[in-house]
């Protein structure tokens, strides 16, 4: 039975390999063309889309975060995003998570603040990366190449949170936390429920504190602890203590002063950064620095959570989650926290003020 080969032309039978004959060139086909032409605008196409990539994941704008300052001030609403990072001072693992996150909410019209302080381990959707806790936004968007990167995903996953604008950011690790609370001589706290850490062996009296830089971020992260100070919640409300008892070391000082401050904690390590502009940070110290306790309001989100067990494999332990299900409740306190100067928290915790 004669053999069929694609030569069936020139070697009818398949009787033997086909030998090109002399002065004979092999010439493509038609479809041979526009296969070949199809395959190299392809690969064309590949190339110039993974150079388009390369460029944005490396530019100076891609690892930006926007400001919008400006648009904020015209809104008579700003809102920053403070970020506290471990950084390469943080002990074992996790030195790009976000180990405090606070929403700080200026009205410049009224001269005043509110801080709310966003569970680090609110259990949400991230971006495209599934449900984790909110503190590892801040390491996916390093990792991930997200726009703005740690500080860019983090931003945009409390926004959405709270449905809020966020208008810039400011991240300090803790070697540059430490160094900012010594360059201010110290801070005086009043320590109102006394507490004992075991994993550290150390603790707080109660009673009023003069803290140096390690002694004030013991304070903001202690956390195991039997009793009512052991949870989250607690040292939240012991962070935005803290943060008050800066507003009081810095009340007296000029702007030039608080800008070799924050040069100094700044040039102490890459993890510590902001996008707002030095003109900018000018203007929120001169607006804000003298603000009187009473006109900052003071948000703990414990009386709107809950706390679960997380089942994955990946992620055990607990984590927080909102009791309705939804941020409705996070969303109307964010929209309102102007409309009173009372503290929001449970009757468990203590009052910041």
């Amino acid at each position: 039975m004669p053999r069929y080969t694609r030569y069936r032309r020139l070697n009818p039978d398949g009787s033997e390999p086909y030998v090109r004959p002399p002065g004979v060139e092999p010439k493509a086909t038609r479809s041979q063309h526009v296969l070949e032409w199809v395959l190299f605008s392809v690969f064309g196409i590949l190339v110039a889309l993974a150079a388009i990539a390369l460029y944005y994941a490396y530019s100076p704008a891609h690892s930006r975060v926007p400001n919008h300052f400006d648009a904020g001030l015209k809104q008579d609403r700003i809102n920053i995003l403070l970020v506290g990072v471990g950084g390469d001072s943080h002990p074992g693992g996790g030195k790009d998570l976000a180990d405090s996150i606070l929403f700080v909410s200026l009205k410049p019209s009224t001269k005043q603040a509110a801080v709310i302080s966003i569970p680090r381990d609110l259990w949400v959707r991230i971006g495209t990366h599934g449900a984790h806790r909110i503190n590892a936004a801040h390491a996916i968007g390093n990792d991930g190449g997200y726009p703005g990167k740690g500080p860019g995903l983090l931003c945009d996953t409390v926004s959405k949170i709270l449905n809020q604008p966020i208008h810039a950011f400011i991240r300090i690790d803790f070697a540059a936390f430490e160094k900012l609370i010594d360059d201010l001589g110290g801070i005086d706290v009043f320590v109102e429920r006394g507490f004992y850490d075991y994993l550290f062996q150390d603790g707080f009296p109660r009673g009023p504190q003069h803290f140096d830089g390690h002694r004030a971020l013991a304070y903001t992260r202690y956390r195991y602890v039997l009793g009512p100070e052991g949870d989250n919640f607690a040292r939240e409300l012991r962070q935005q203590q803290v943060i008050n008892a800066v507003r009081d070391r810095i009340a007296n000082r000029n702007a030039a002063d608080m800008l070799k401050l924050i040069n100094a904690a700044h040039a102490l390590s890459n993890k510590t950064d902001t996008n707002l502009t030095v003109p900018q940070l000018v203007t929120l110290y001169r607006r804000y620095h003298d603000i009187s306790r009473d006109s900052i309001r003071h948000v703990s989100l414990k009386p709107f959570s809950e706390i679960f067990e997380v089942t994955r494999l990946a992620d055990p332990g607990q984590a927080v989650r909102p009791r309705t299900g939804d941020y409705r409740e996070y969303q109307q306190v964010a929209q309102t926290v102007f409309n009173s100067e009372h503290e929001i928290a449970t009757s468990d915790q203590i009052q910041v003020k």
